[in-house]
């Protein structure tokens, strides 16, 4: 450290100032980079590291003709984004980011700094676009920090003044403007979610989509990142693991080896209940709950099933003909919703054989294997009646015969079912499930796959549960006389403890599992660290990026304001915003009050004479001071000089006669030299 600190004092303040400069934004840039194509990051780090080679050497700055190529070539990078990848939005900030690093090669003077600096700021803001993590907030908090150091900095051409005493002047400038934020965020009226990329790629991040082709969901098996959130109301039963399933999109056209969602049409929910237009019948006690789901760009709400009744009318949406909750807008931030599920709900058991021929459709040729087997298990099970006989032998199968559950799954053909079924005997969820539902169909059962996530696992710190991208799965419904729809899992077959065990409950058999990650430990250090960052995360967005106007009016009205009263609303922003910036308008004289209250004695004192009309230097010590006033004012002056000679003493006496709270008491009823009533 010493060393550095030695390194940075050799170096010019011009250096010193813009490698300081340079490293805030490459901060920024870093940040920038990961919700934009690797190239741009690379690109834009690269016109930073150059620059920063250039500063160390004091070399000269490239020509105009080369800035002019690196900015045609940055310009050609965001055409091809808006043309290639359509995307307007992603276009903006890569050419964004490359103007900045751009500029640094134009740091000419001052007036470059500037605009760097101010062009930094804009920056900033268009991180949250894409990521409104506490992390994100407090990084860019921290760039911001940075950006105004070196701005304050720049107003002092003169000199070498460390960059310590611009940092900490920057930081009472963010002190003072984080409170009057909070106010303004409180009170401020609040809108729909502003943040977001409402034209963001069509494929969802979760990799949960409106297709699935086999082997797609298994490359997100070892993904841990946060899928979505869910907290049981302290009243309500909570179910057990192999009860969790978060349904999403459910597939029911299959090609041979596609399978792709149907056209969605909305139900009613408020219809009669088992009627076509709402075919749930709710059962058992419902399971209240409140989710949060992470941003996916997609608009599935991927509740807890089944969930007849409507989530929440604080947001526009709509329940479909398959029973997947749809929101009207694309989930481009975190979004939060309560809800109720019904666990042994009953789906369609009056459904008319029109309204189940598409569950039954296979393709004209492929998987032969799997039909002549299916064939011969229709054979020994009566239609109808055997068909839940039928599911279940084949359950049986996969669970005493020589199948495997394997995330590293081998090569499949064309003929999927066939390849699982009697070649490889192992694959993902995904494998299984649709093995599974051709096997049905041939056998004359409808049967479609549900994707979505199965499981999770509990914070141990706040007991809110945790669904992990690691937790997607897939799934089969059959349909069953006189029962409806009813949910199959064939991996439960083979992997129970894929369904019944949590992650760390996993580990704890097993001692490790490519589900979990490769932790040692359920209780290991990055374990514990995980859970206590994931509980933050959670009150984040609770309380900050889920501040919308539902909370706000539930604010507003415990502190007494009604929701339609907006100007009492603002009346009350502008009464605490007043506030807050007289109490730091009083910081300097609250901090002049806790000086010394000897040397405030001895200043007040020096005022009063200076007043009286003896001119006094400022730093004259009490014994000059009382013999001054004798000279000036004579025997007016005395009882002024004995106070002045026995505070003398109290400070650099051997012996004090009075405390300073003595001397300051007595201070009030001295006999001042020019006053036509003296204290009594």
């Amino acid at each position: 450290m010493n060393f550095l600190v030695q390194r940075c004092n050799r170096l010019s303040r011009t250096t010193r100032d813009e490698l300081f400069l340079l490293a805030v934004l490459t901060l920024l840039t870093l940040q920038m980079a990961r919700a934009l194509p690797l190239w741009a990051g690379a690109y834009a780090l690269s016109l930073l590291g150059w620059r920063a080679w250039i500063s160390l050497r004091r070399q000269a700055l490239p020509r105009r003709w080369t800035v002019i190529a690196l900015l045609l070539l940055g310009m050609a990078g965001a055409a091809w984004e808006l043309v290639a990848q359509r995307s307007i939005s992603g276009a903006a900030l890569v050419f964004l980011l490359l103007l900045l690093a751009l500029k640094t090669l134009e740091l000419h003077a001052r007036r470059d700094a500037l605009v760097l600096f101010f062009l930094g700021f804009f920056c900033i803001v268009t991180t949250f676009l894409f990521a409104q993590t506490i992390s994100v907030a407090l990084l860019m908090l921290l760039v911001f920090w940075g950006l105004l150091t070196a701005v304050i900095n720049a107003q002092k051409p003169v000199g070498r003044p460390p960059i310590g005493e611009a940092a900490l002047a920057a930081a009472r400038l963010v002190a003072i403007g984080l409170p009057l934020i909070a106010v303004l965020y409180v009170f401020f009226p609040r809108f729909p979610p502003l943040w977001g990329i409402p034209n963001a790629p069509v494929q969802g991040v979760t990799g949960l989509s409106g297709a699935m082709e086999v082997g797609t969901i298994a490359d997100l098996a070892q993904n841990r990142a946060i899928a979505l959130r869910v907290q049981f109301a302290a009243d309500s039963p909570r179910p057990r693991q192999a009860q969790m399933y978060f349904r999403g999109p459910v597939l029911s056209r299959f090609d041979g080896r596609r399978w792709t969602a149907g056209d969605a049409y909305p139900l009613m929910p408020q219809a009669p209940a088992g009627s076509s237009q709402n075919p749930v019948v709710a059962a058992g006690t419902p399971v209240r709950y409140e989710a949060i789901i992470e941003p996916h760009r997609q608009r599935w709400l991927l509740p807890l099933e089944l969930l007849p009744a409507a989530i929440d009318d604080s947001m526009p949406n709509f329940l479909d003909q398959e029973l997947v909750w749809h929101s009207v807008r694309p989930v481009n931030s975190a979004l939060r919703y309560q809800a109720q599920a019904y666990l042994q709900s009953q789906v369609a058991a009056q459904a008319q054989p029109a309204q189940l021929r598409r569950y039954l459709q296979l393709p004209e040729s492929g998987n032969a294997r799997t039909r002549a087997w299916a064939q011969q298990l229709r054979a020994s099970y009566a239609p109808g009646h055997g068909d839940r006989a039928l599911a279940e032998h084949v359950l049986r199968t996969l669970h005493e015969q020589d199948y495997h559950y394997t995330l590293q799954p081998p090569l499949y053909g064309d003929d999927t079912a066939d390849a699982f079924w009697f070649v490889h005997r192992a694959g993902f969820c995904e494998h299984i499930a649709s093995a599974y539902a051709v096997l049905m169909r041939a056998a004359g059962i409808p049967a479609r796959i549900v994707t979505g996530y199965q499981g999770g696992e509990a914070n141990p710190y706040d007991g809110v549960w945790t669904v992990r991208q690691s937790d997607a799965h897939a799934w089969v419904e059959i349909w069953l006389p006189g029962e409806g729809w009813v949910r199959i899992d064939p991996t439960a077959a083979i992997a129970p403890q894929r369904i019944n065990l949590t992650q760390s409950e996993a580990l704890a058999q097993q001692g490790s599992d490519t589900r979990t990650g490769g932790y040692s430990s359920a209780f290991s250090w990055l374990a514990q660290y995980q859970a206590v960052r994931d509980a933050i995360d959670y009150r984040w967005t609770q309380w900050v990026l889920n501040y919308d106007q539902r909370n706000q009016r539930t604010l507003l009205q415990r502190l007494g304001l009604r929701s339609s009263s907006w100007l009492a609303i603002a009346l009350t922003a502008v009464v605490v915003m007043g506030v807050t910036t007289l109490g730091f308008l009083l910081l300097p004289w609250l901090r002049s009050r806790r000086r010394d209250p000897w040397q405030r004695l001895l200043q007040d004192t020096r005022a009063r004479l200076e007043a009286a009309g003896l001119p006094l230097p400022p730093h004259t010590p009490p014994r000059r001071m009382a013999q001054a006033a004798d000279r000036f004012f004579g025997a007016a002056a005395a009882d002024v000089s004995q106070w002045l000679i026995a505070l003398d003493a109290q400070r650099y006496g051997t012996h004090a006669d009075a405390s300073v709270a003595a001397l300051a008491r007595r201070w009030h009823h001295l006999q001042w030299p020019g006053d036509a009533h003296p204290p009594k």
